[in-house]
């Protein structure tokens, strides 16, 4: 973040923190609208529509604002599908994803939902609500450069290979369902530019061979955050896939997308504030109220940028920015930061829109506050800070024993 990016930042902080204290989650609705409106300059010579993974920035004020503006929402579990209804979502602003919903889905069935199944498992359990309620049914294809992001060796548990693909997209066909769609999701693996369109052109090849016809292609997520090195890159294939999508699936009315990461990660920071410094040979070591083990997991995959409050002019040292958690790895990273960085000051943890809320813990401390920004410069407690005492009001009590 920089310039009059950074100095919008610093009062949004600087007012949350005045608001409820640290740690704290600041989320804002102007970067989520600006990474949107990114996304809808792609080219393309049919209509695109983007969906909130809600699984990746589960924000329920980010999905209302969301939906208010007429977009749809993507869940993947029970409790996503619930919250989001909850919301007052239509049935035209619902996709359903994930894995295994043949266990919870019967429970929530409604006329005309969107889903996707993931397996033929999923499509035999549940063919027949769907063709009674008149879903509007796709089929998740597992293509070829989706891989496990640690161990690259492996394609992953998502989505059919090719033969269960086409079985299922034949057998929906011929027992009446409403199948509108096609999906395949890169996942979160770094991925070469020409992966999308390879993952089109798979795509295409097993709707030809099961005489299919869809009128969505679903491209699902799979950008980086609008300032990874690699993003430009990764649009770029994105919108070559975009280009080709109609003359490879000429039956394409629609091409829709799902990134997470692309649109949510530069609309949160974390807020912690400095409790103590240890002076050390190696580095500083501050030590701060919140951090990785309790709101920023994420920090395994690399450090984000910082903002300090107030801003610090000292010599660059070394610095370790840990968490109040009794775990070595309660750590957000290590910077040169100002040396005159002090306890009091506030450190804020950008780009943390992503995988961070979902991946929250109690660990020793309890849930933060998050404090929501709409866009229209009022601040709202989204959620308060979880008070020490509740800790032990989420069990069912013990028996007490006392001495006699």
């Amino acid at each position: 973040m920089g310039g009059i990016g950074e100095l919008e930042w610093q009062e949004r902080i600087a007012r949350a923190v005045e608001l409820v204290g640290t740690p704290c989650y600041v989320a804002a609705w102007p970067p989520v609208a600006a990474a949107l409106n990114c996304i809808r300059r792609v080219p393309s010579r049919i209509p695109l529509r983007s969906w909130l993974s809600f699984k990746t920035h589960p924000l329920p004020h980010l999905a209302a604002r969301w939906l208010a503006d007429g977009e749809g929402v993507e869940v993947v579990s029970e409790a996503e599908l619930t919250t989001v209804v909850g919301l007052g979502a239509s049935v035209d602003q619902l996709l359903v994803n994930g894995v295994a919903k043949h266990e919870w889905l019967p429970r929530h069935g409604r006329d005309r939902l969107r889903v996707h199944f993931d397996s033929l498992r999923e499509v035999e359990q549940l063919l027949s609500l769907a063709t009674a309620q008149r879903w509007r049914v796709g089929v998740r294809c597992h293509v070829p450069d989706e891989r496990d992001a640690r161990a690259p060796e492996f394609g992953g548990q998502f989505g059919m290979s090719r033969d269960e693909a086409i079985d299922a997209l034949t057998l929906l066909r011929e027992q009446g369902a409403d199948l509108q769609s096609v999906h395949f999701h890169l996942g979160q693996s770094r991925q070469h530019p020409e992966a999308c369109i390879r993952a089109v052109a798979y795509v295409a090849g097993v709707c030809a061979a099961a005489n299919a016809r869809p009128a969505v292609l679903d491209c699902g997520g799979g950008l980086p955050a609008p300032d990874d090195p690699d993003c430009d890159r990764a649009r770029d294939g994105l919108a070559r896939a975009v280009r080709e999508a109609p003359e490879l699936i000429p039956s394409l009315e629609e091409i829709w997308l799902e990134n997470g990461r692309f649109i949510t990660a530069p609309s949160t920071a974390l807020a912690v504030r400095v409790l103590d410094v240890k002076e050390r040979a190696e580095c500083r070591y501050v030590i701060c109220d919140g951090g990785r083990t309790n709101q920023a997991l994420a920090a395994d995959h690399g450090p984000h940028p910082l903002i300090t409050l107030p801003p610090r002019s000292g010599r660059p040292r070394l610095t370790t920015v840990c968490g109040p958690t009794c775990m070595t790895d309660d750590q957000l990273g290590r910077w040169r930061l100002p040396d005159d960085v002090a306890v009091g000051d506030v450190i804020a943890w950008c780009d943390a829109g992503a995988y961070h809320l979902p991946w929250e813990t109690r660990f020793s401390h309890g849930l933060c506050a998050v404090v929501w920004d709409g866009g229209d410069g009022r601040l709202v407690v989204a959620r308060e800070r979880e008070r020490p005492d509740a800790a032990l009001q989420r069990w069912s009590m013990p028996e007490v024993f006392v001495d006699a």
